[in-house]
């Protein structure tokens, strides 16, 4: 049976990990382990990865886009039952932390199961309503336009639901709003569903038989 460890070595290694907590820095291994994300982690899942259906995936997102939406929900300029308390806890400092932590991930897409049929309605809702802005069915973004494709199905239909009432303090471009008000709820649901599937790897923009007869 070996003895009680002693010597320069291991005092030296105490100091160290007495130093790195407190100083708040991850003792080792990604910058996951930082208490900082796990606020985060405990609602969007492992690493910012969703695995329910009303909630968002954020691992993957783009850092400008992540940033201004928290800095929405801390400010109250986006609508929310939680994230705006949850906002105000933290400094700008702490939100670009998050936001360039989240950004390193690659996205990852929702493994939830659809109903094909809606979401193949979906598909077409999409290429009519939708692809203009949310370009490569819903897989582009950029500063200001998050993606859609692999996100949750039912985070997405209740945004835009939300995104759907006039005065609900949701900020989206007029384009969305005149878009939206034209939806029905089946609509949207068709669009989480096609968000939600393997549909969007296809190729954009799919039109009905009787829309394609006779070009080439």
């Amino acid at each position: 049976m070996s003895g009680p460890i002693s010597g320069p070595k291991p005092i030296l290694a105490r100091f160290r990990l007495l130093a790195a907590l407190c100083a708040g820095l991850p003792i080792a291994g990604p910058a996951a382990a930082e208490p900082l994300f796990w606020t985060c982690n405990g609602c969007h899942g492992p690493d910012g990865i969703s695995r329910g259906p009303h909630i968002p995936t954020i691992a993957g997102l783009n850092f400008q886009y992540f940033y201004a939406t928290m800095q929405a929900f801390r400010k109250d300029r986006r609508q929310s039952s939680v994230m705006g308390r949850i906002a105000k806890g933290y400094k700008s400092g702490q939100l670009q932390r998050m936001a360039l932590h989240f950004g390193s991930y690659p996205w990852v897409g929702t493994t939830e199961p659809v109903d094909p049929e809606r979401a193949q309605r979906g598909r077409v809702l999409h290429a009519e309503h939708c692809e203009e802005c949310h370009e490569q069915n819903g897989h582009y973004q950029d500063k200001e336009t998050p993606p859609l494709a692999g996100q949750a199905g039912g985070y997405l239909l209740h945004q835009m639901q939300d995104y759907r009432k006039a005065g609900s303090g949701m900020q989206q471009p007029p384009l969305m709003q005149e878009r939206l008000e034209k939806l029905s709820d089946a609509d949207l649901m068709a669009l989480g569903a096609f968000y939600a599937s393997d549909l969007t790897r296809e190729s954009a923009e799919p039109a009905p038989a009787e829309e394609t007869a006779g070009t080439e």
